[in-house]
């Protein structure tokens, strides 16, 4: 199969890590590799991936959730995916929002932390009050949220049956030989990269 767009690694890195070039556990990896981005995502409380959002009902990214969002009542609102790449369209209650062009309204962005803000107004309160049409999210991973991809990877194929279980270890006994796994769980250096990426609220 074909890895999806949410993926954060690829299968030639996984593999050059674990220094394997045979095909025979390719489904195998690229399922991981899928299941762990999931993973990543779930944790970080956002998608990392860049992909479109959409509030229009018609549109293929039609995702109410990240674009269909409630005025705050103030200046700035801060948009579930980041960072943004493009906004394509703003409407407020009903009326369309043009960027700034250098004067004392339409909205202006901070692209990099996904804060939108409008110049001599707010953002009415209400409940899904305020539509976007952008492109959130990274265009390829950081080098290091696509290492800790790998790594994480390549510790639940170790774990697996195919693995042989290699790698994964958290303890060795060496008098009697006996061996802890890390049994799923999140990788210390890996958990450290993601805590970086985790959303933010404002306070």
């Amino acid at each position: 199969m074909a890895l999806t767009s949410d993926a954060l690694t690829s299968l030639a890195q996984v593999k050059q890590y674990l220094g394997l070039s045979a095909t025979t556990h390719d489904a195998l990896l690229e399922g991981l590799v899928e299941a762990i981005s999931a993973q990543f995502n779930a944790f970080c409380g956002r998608k990392l991936m860049a992909r479109d959002y959409s509030h229009l009902s018609q549109d293929p990214a039609y995702d109410p959730d990240n674009a269909l969002l409630s005025g705050s009542g103030y200046p700035e609102l801060l948009l579930p995916q980041y960072p943004i790449l493009s906004l394509t369209a703003l409407k407020v209650e009903g009326r369309d929002i043009s960027a700034s062009e250098g004067g004392g309204t339409g909205w202006v962005l901070d692209s990099g932390a996904g804060v939108l803000g409008l110049l001599g107004q707010v953002f009415p309160r209400g409940a899904h009050n305020v539509g976007l049409v952008y492109r959130a999210g990274f265009a390829s991973a950081p080098p290091d949220l696509a290492q800790a991809a790998v790594e994480q990877t390549a510790v639940r194929f170790q774990e697996s049956a195919a693995g042989q279980g290699r790698l994964g270890v958290s303890a060795r006994t060496l008098a009697d030989g006996s061996v802890s796994y890390h049994s799923g769980a999140l990788l210390p250096q890996v958990k450290a990269v993601l805590e970086r990426y985790r959303n933010r609220s404002l306070l």
